[in-house]
């Protein structure tokens, strides 16, 4: 199928932009229908999220303490995109990759499936991210160099950088609102530096097999079992208060969505940023933060939590994937069960708004298409 953004979404033979398609979900609380399943399975519908949600939203990539040295760069794929965040001399730079389809002349057919591929070359829009690349590594003409800023790095099309506390954001609209409008309530919890002697604690990636929206409702249930809803978060924020977290300890779970889950404690703080890889899959880059080294015993907790939760999304994800199929011939997408989740039900209001919004201009799609003969 081709991708005809201003001819709408289609799959499964369902119009993806149809307010009728989401109206059972819309409902107020305890009488909202979960989402459409389509939406944890399909590839159609990760393309309009790429479109809608990922291209428009401020992305936490990490931390300015990942880039402390000036010509580290940091690689990220956004949605779709292969981007990079470099430090210069007069700050951070964001830029898209020079070669977004990873220096292969054409997109090859295993890299347009709907997952990132694991490529030996280099990281890209369509491939998985490498981590930090020291600046030693980009002296002149490497090829890490000419993958990621060519001959005339101040010519790539520039990618919104900014920040908050140690952690990094980037916004690929070029008319995007200022960071600041988005964070609503989680302002102060982001200033992680804010506190004196605050360093990184721990740090490390771990991937499940879930769609990103299903891992993170996993997430808040399991790192914070009790969490209620504190207050309205914004649009773009799901705020919860927890009598404990993974360590014991009382916490703010904040969720700056789409993919930045923090919970902020007196002493500690846990940020995970989710990027989906594929339609079923999520890597997770987890960092805690606090005042002092964090105890052997909490690390095994957090990685038991992360775990339990990836489990569960996994089951979810299965369930979904065959829900309404002739594999599950007793379900039907004309009648979703109800959700019982608070968070989940914040969380499905945002993606609906986002998918169903209208814009101007269509600016997401396949950038390469595989060579025709």
């Amino acid at each position: 199928m081709t991708m005809r953004p201003d001819l709408d979404y289609v799959d499964e033979g369902v119009d993806l932009q149809d307010p009728a398609l989401y109206k059972p979900s819309r409902a107020r609380f305890g009488k909202a229908s979960i989402l459409t399943p389509i939406a944890y399975r399909s590839k159609v519908f990760a393309d309009l999220e790429d479109e809608k949600i990922w291209t428009r939203s401020w992305i936490c990539i990490g931390s300015q303490r990942d880039i402390p040295n000036i010509g580290d760069l940091l690689p990220y794929t956004v949605g779709n995109h292969g981007v990079h965040v470099q430090r210069g001399k007069d700050g951070l730079t964001g830029r898209y990759n020079l070669a977004q389809h990873g220096g292969c002349r054409f997109v090859p057919t295993q890299c347009q499936t709907g997952s990132k591929t694991r490529c030996s070359f280099t990281s890209c829009g369509y491939s998985r991210d490498r981590g930090v690349i020291a600046a030693d590594e980009l002296g002149d003409d490497t090829p890490t160099m000419r993958q990621y800023l060519g001959y005339r790095p101040e010519r790539l099309l520039p990618v919104t950088v900014d920040s908050h506390g140690p952690l990094l954001f980037v916004n690929l609209d070029p008319e995007a609102a200022p960071l600041a409008e988005r964070l609503d309530g989680a302002a102060e919890a982001l200033a992680l530096d804010a506190a004196a002697g605050w360093e990184d604690a721990e740090s490390f990636w771990v991937e499940y097999e879930a769609n990103w929206k299903l891992l993170g409702r996993a997430l808040l249930r399991s790192l914070a079992p009790k969490a209620k809803p504190a207050k309205k978060g914004g649009a773009d924020a799901i705020v919860l208060r927890a009598d404990a977290d993974y360590s014991g300890a009382p916490a703010t779970v904040f969720w700056l969505l789409p993919n930045l889950i923090l919970l902020r404690g007196e002493d500690h703080a846990l940020s995970i940023a989710l990027q989906p890889t594929a339609l079923e899959e999520t890597l997770v880059r987890v960092r805690v933060s606090g005042a002092r080294p964090i105890e052997p015993a909490h690390v095994d907790a957090l990685r038991a939590a992360l775990d339990e939760a990836g489990s569960t999304a996994a089951t979810l994800q299965d369930e979904l994937a065959r829900f309404g199929t002739p594999s599950k011939p007793k379900t039907s997408l004309d009648s979703l069960p109800l959700e019982e989740d608070r968070a989940a039900h914040l969380l499905q209001a945002y993606v609906i708004a986002r998918v169903l919004k209208r814009h101007e201009v269509h600016w997401s799609g396949p950038l390469y298409a595989a060579a025709t003969r």
